[in-house]
C-alpha cells in the first residue's frame, strides 16, 4: 500500500516541479492502479462494524488521495478564478474564468493573465487601485477558503462525519499554506507576484503586509497542526503506518511543497537574505510537529487505540 501511496504522490509531484513526462506520468499511473486493485483485493478483510474506508488501507489511502487533489485544486482554481473574476469585473477580462491555465494534467504554469505585463502597464494608466485589488483577489479567496473550513471544522455535526471532516481538514490545511507559499516567502525583497504588485499599486511598504499575515499563517498553522490534525487522527484512529503517513504528507505538504519550493526556485543566490525565510520554514515545521505530536499523545492518553509493539 505504501508503496503504491509513494508512486502516487512521488510521480505527481515530480511531474508538477520538473514537467510531465511519459515515466513520471506511468508512476502516477501505477501508484494508482495499485490502490485500486488492493482496495477491490482487500474489500472484504476489517471489521464490519467500520466503514470499507476506514479498515480497507488501500481504500483508505484512495479516499485521502482523492480528498487530498481535490482540495488542493479547488484551492489552486478559486486562486486563479478569483483575480480573473475581479479582472473581469473592472472590464480587463473577457470573462470570469479566462485565465492562462498552463499544460498539462498538472496545469503547469496556471495564471490569472497571459502577459505579465498587464499590471504594469495598468499602473503606468493611473489604475493602481485596480492593480490592487486583482492581484489581492486570490490571496484572499485562500484565506477566506482557510477561515470557513476551519470554522466548519469546530462544529459537531461536521466532525460527526469523518468524511467530511477529512476533506474539510485538507481543504484548511491546503489554503493556509498557499498563503504562506507568498508571506513571506515571496513578499519582501521580490519582484513578482501578487504581493509585490499589490504593495507597488498602493506604494507602501511590503512589510506593512508581510509582518502581520505572518504572524496570521502562524496562527493558522497552529490551528491545523495542534487542534485539527489531533482531532481527525484521533477519530480516524489509524493503525501506525497510516497515522505517520498522514502526519509526512501534512507537513511536507506546508512546509517543502508551499514553504520551501516557492522559494528555492525564486531564489537568486545563496547569498541572498531571503535565504533565512527558508530557515523560518523549516523551524516554523519544526515547532508544530513537535506541538502535533504533544497533542496527540495527550489524546491517545485518554483514549489510546495505539498498542505498543510488545503487544503486538
Amino acid at each position: 500500500m505504501w508503496v503504491f501511496s509513494f508512486l502516487l504522490f512521488g510521480g505527481c509531484f515530480a511531474s508538477i516541479w520538473f514537467g510531465e513526462s511519459f515515466w513520471l506520468n506511468l508512476t502516477v499511473i501505477i501508484g494508482i492502479f495499485g490502490l485500486v486493485t488492493g482496495a477491490i483485493i482487500c474489500r472484504n478483510s476489517g471489521d464490519p462494524n467500520l466503514p470499507s474506508w476506514r479498515v480497507n488501507p488501500f481504500l483508505f489511502s484512495l479516499v485521502m488521495s482523492g480528498f487530498y487533489f481535490l482540495a488542493k485544486y479547488t484551492s489552486l482554481f478559486f486562486h486563479e478564478w478569483s483575480h480573473s473574476t475581479v479582472a473581469y469585473m473592472l472590464g480587463i477580462l473577457k470573462g470570469p474564468l479566462d485565465i492562462n491555465y498552463g499544460h498539462g494534467w498538472t496545469f503547469a504554469g496556471i495564471s490569472e493573465f497571459d502577459d505579465w505585463s498587464v499590471y504594469p502597464d495598468l499602473i503606468a494608466q493611473g489604475r493602481g487601485i485596480d492593480v490592487a485589488m486583482i492581484s489581492i483577489a486570490g490571496p484572499m479567496m485562500n484565506v477566506l477558503l482557510a477561515v470557513i473550513s476551519l470554522a466548519l471544522l469546530t462544529r459537531e455535526r461536521v466532525r460527526s462525519s469523518l468524511l467530511l471532516f477529512s476533506l474539510l481538514f485538507w481543504v484548511a490545511l491546503h489554503n493556509v499554506a498557499q498563503v504562506w507559499a507568498y508571506i513571506p516567502q515571496r513578499s519582501v525583497m521580490y519582484q513578482g507576484g501578487d504581493f509585490f504588485f499589490f504593495d507597488w499599486a498602493l506604494n507602501i511598504s511590503p512589510w506593512v503586509v508581510t509582518v502581520p499575515g505572518t504572524l496570521l499563517i502562524i496562527v493558522g498553522f497552529a490551528m491545523v497542526f495542534v487542534y485539527v490534525f489531533p482531532t481527525l487522527i484521533a477519530d480516524l484512529r489509524p493503525a501506525l503506518p497510516g497515522l505517520v503517513g498522514l502526519f509526512v504528507l501534512g507537513w511536507f505538504t506546508s512546509f517543502i511543497y508551499y514553504g520551501l519550493t516557492p522559494l528555492i526556485f525564486t531564489l537568486e543566490s545563496l547569498t541572498s537574505p531571503r535565504i533565512w525565510f527558508g530557515v523560518l520554514d523549516i523551524a516554523l515545521g519544526i515547532v508544530m510537529a513537535w506541538l502535533f505530536v504533544r497533542e496527540l499523545k495527550k489524546r491517545h492518553a485518554g483514549n489510546p487505540w495505539l498498542k505498543p509493539l510488545e503487544e503486538k
